[in-house]
């Protein structure tokens, strides 16, 4: 095989179809080629080898053998239609497994097939203690982190490197243990998405509206086609941590009927990453710590959303659906003010900057914003869609063009849905605490 791996990604060319529509689109599919370490790639080959027959379908796709198209449709935020584009998905591998009980899996050995050893659970990061062994889903923001790595390469000059991004995005570098894996892109694009988040779907108009910014700024093609290098970078990381919200969430929106307490540890698991030095700084837990200190706002985010998995844990345990509902709303309530943080942050570090005469910062912090605001966007529209509109015409507008009056105002169609949203009073963001 050559040492070039033949990746397939969009192009952002479109040729009109013919036909009396007119109207529709077609995006081409173009091969480019990337180099990569032969060593590297022999030594995922070589790890891919011990695996199931589903897992070896990834690693074959990772080391540039054929790419599968599947369809998709993708939502230009904020406008008024959709294209269809056909997205390669290189991820051909086994639905991801449901959890049996309380008891998860660890691994010996590589190439081993884990077994459940429920003696041995997750460490406890000291308010939440989980009873079973969910590591490889703690594992899964690690794979975040070897994304965000790669993107940061921006930072200093070089090129995204597109075809490293996507080999971690779909084949899991780290999110493995034995012949399990957890993949992000897998996730992201299961049917099964569809169900359990129809009204994302129906608001942007896609089955796999999780993968397909992440995609889209992966080969700067699509919604992503004029963005920068470090402003695809923003558009992958938040793109991600977008799909990590709702893998843990899915997890406590199964436990409601299931109640089953094992459940609500793989949501904890993926919420919380892996501990380095007994903090957490790899995963969505950490990102609510960081919005909490932005607004000086500390114990307001974190800390009660894993109060409120622990008693949704106990809920579980004790089969009560009544109480696991109310700790399942106070978990929703923080995962939305996580996001709805972000989104308030960055319509006035954006207009700082471009105040500043920095417009290129500017421009990056409005697409990380945007990236932010995606994961609460179908509340605020549902809600108010001129609210929404004012919101990402903000965060799509010219840097030079920024004004108080229009950050306030798409401000203020954000705290329209707090109550959608669940969010506190406390919560809420005025235009004083931007002073």
């Amino acid at each position: 095989m050559s040492n070039k791996s033949t990746r397939m990604l969009l192009d952002p060319t479109m040729a009109s179809a013919s036909g009396a529509g007119g109207g529709q689109h077609r995006h081409r599919i173009q091969w480019i080629q990337h180099r990569e370490s032969l060593s590297t790639r022999r030594r995922w080959k070589t790890h891919a080898l011990a695996m199931a027959a589903g897992i070896l379908a990834i690693a074959a796709v990772a080391v540039g053998c054929q790419a599968e198209a599947r369809p998709g449709s993708v939502k230009t935020i904020g406008g008024t239609g959709s294209v269809s584009a056909s997205v390669s998905a290189s991820v051909s591998a086994a639905p991801e497994a449901k959890p049996a009980g309380g008891a998860s899996s660890t691994a010996a050995n590589p190439g081993q097939v884990a077994t459940p050893n429920p003696a041995t659970p997750s460490k406890p990061d000291g308010i939440y203690t989980p009873n079973t062994n969910r590591e490889i889903y703690q594992r899964i923001s690690s794979d975040y982190q070897e994304i965000a790595t790669l993107t940061n390469q921006v930072n200093d000059g070089k090129p995204l490197p597109a075809a490293d991004i996507l080999l971690v995005y779909e084949a899991a570098k780290v999110a493995r243990m034995g012949a399990q894996s957890k993949p992000l892109r897998l996730f992201a694009r299961e049917a099964a998405r569809a169900q359990e988040f129809s009204d994302s779907v129906a608001f942007f108009k896609s089955a796999t509206f999780l993968d397909d910014p992440v995609m889209d700024a992966i080969a700067g093609a699509r919604t992503a086609a004029s963005y920068t290098p470090v402003q695809r970078r923003q558009a992958i990381q938040k793109g991600v941590l977008n799909i990590i919200y709702h893998w843990s969430r899915r997890y406590i929106q199964q436990a409601a009927s299931a109640l089953n307490p094992g459940l609500v540890d793989e949501a904890w698991a993926i919420y919380m990453g892996k501990d380095v030095d007994g903090k957490y700084p790899n995963s969505l837990s950490a990102v609510a710590v960081s919005r909490e200190g932005n607004f000086n706002r500390q114990g307001s985010v974190d800390v009660p959303l894993r109060e409120a998995m622990s008693r949704a844990q106990k809920a579980a345990a004790d089969k009560d659906a009544a109480a696991y509902e109310a700790a399942a709303q106070d978990i929703y309530s923080r995962y939305h003010a996580i996001f709805y943080l972000a989104s308030a942050r960055y319509l006035n570090e954006a207009l700082k900057s471009a105040q500043d005469g920095n417009a290129a910062n500017a421009g990056i912090q409005m697409v990380e914003g945007l990236s932010f605001y995606r994961a609460i966007q179908p509340q605020v529209a549902k809600v108010d869609p001129l609210a929404d509109k004012a919101i990402v015409e903000y965060y799509q507008s010219d840097p030079g063009k920024l004004t108080i009056q229009a950050r306030d105002q798409a401000l203020q169609g954000l705290n329209k849905a707090a109550d959608a949203l669940l969010l506190k009073q406390a919560d809420l963001v005025t235009p004083a605490d931007f002073k």
